[in-house]
């Protein structure tokens, strides 16, 4: 779908050339049922304009977005939605259109929760609990599992770029925080990622974490969190964990 849309646009700026903004919105029409594709209008409109305003350079991406502010904008937040769920749904599901692997962040992932939740793991039947801003505790100290570098290499590796059919969705050069979820473990903060079990959490630090692991249960779902192993790994000792503050749209736009 990307490659058609951007196909489509890269056809009518090549013809565009003294064409006003009405004449540039018939030929992308066209230019869109002939490849099948569509786009929610609020994206089409904005297409249309940097066309006939010469503002868009052939082969850009259709939407760019760094990890960060941006996804606040209501407008932006809506669009990305529906374009992630039209592709969703052509994919027949999320697993057949994720690239499975380690799952590194960005620490701003509270910004873009509702399209990241989507994609990242958790244990069957269970979802994922993200953490009101004012609810967040402070960083934990994170004891790791001793075999852990032996059991997950992959832990340890340099961050894997995003898969190509997501470039259009930004850049993760910062993502340095491993994706984990937290679980109680008889009374102790068990930490996950996607391969298994890698540590759990300091006995000073777990009391206020616990409340949010069984208030999490309560709901059927799992803590969402990040780790700094990645970025740790010559001294796993000083190694963190924090929770998922939801900064996206708590409204329900």
């Amino acid at each position: 779908m990307w490659d058609s849309i951007r196909e489509a646009c890269d056809a009518v700026q090549a013809a565009a050339a003294g064409e006003d903004e009405a004449a540039i919105r018939r030929m992308l029409e066209a230019e869109f049922r002939a490849r099948d594709v569509s786009l929610p209008p609020e994206i089409f409109d904005s297409l249309v304009k940097r066309i006939a305003a010469g503002t868009r350079a052939p082969g850009e991406p259709l939407v760019s977005v760094q990890y960060g502010g941006l996804l606040r904008v209501p407008f932006i937040r809506k669009t990305i939605r529906h374009i992630f769920d039209s592709a969703v749904a052509a994919a027949g599901g999320v697993d057949n259109l994720i690239e499975r692997h380690v799952p590194w962040v960005s620490k701003d992932i509270g910004d873009s929760w509702w399209i990241m939740s989507r994609t990242l793991p958790h244990p069957p039947g269970l979802g994922l609990y993200v953490t009101a801003p004012d609810e967040v505790p402070p960083p934990a100290r994170l004891i790791p599992d001793p075999d852990l570098r032996e059991r997950m290499p992959d832990l340890f590796e340099p961050v894997r770029p995003l898969p190509p059919r997501w470039s259009d969705m930004g850049s993760l050069d910062d993502a340095d925080q491993l994706f984990v979820w937290l679980e109680d473990g008889d009374g102790t903060v068990a930490v996950f990622n996607q391969p298994g079990h890698i540590g759990s959490l300091n006995a000073e630090d777990a009391q206020a974490y616990l409340q949010l692991v069984r208030a999490a249960r309560a709901q059927d779902k799992v803590v969402a969190a990040m780790a700094d192993v990645g970025r740790q790994a010559a001294d796993l000792s000083s190694a963190t964990v924090r929770v998922v503050p939801d900064r996206s749209d708590r409204g329900g736009a």
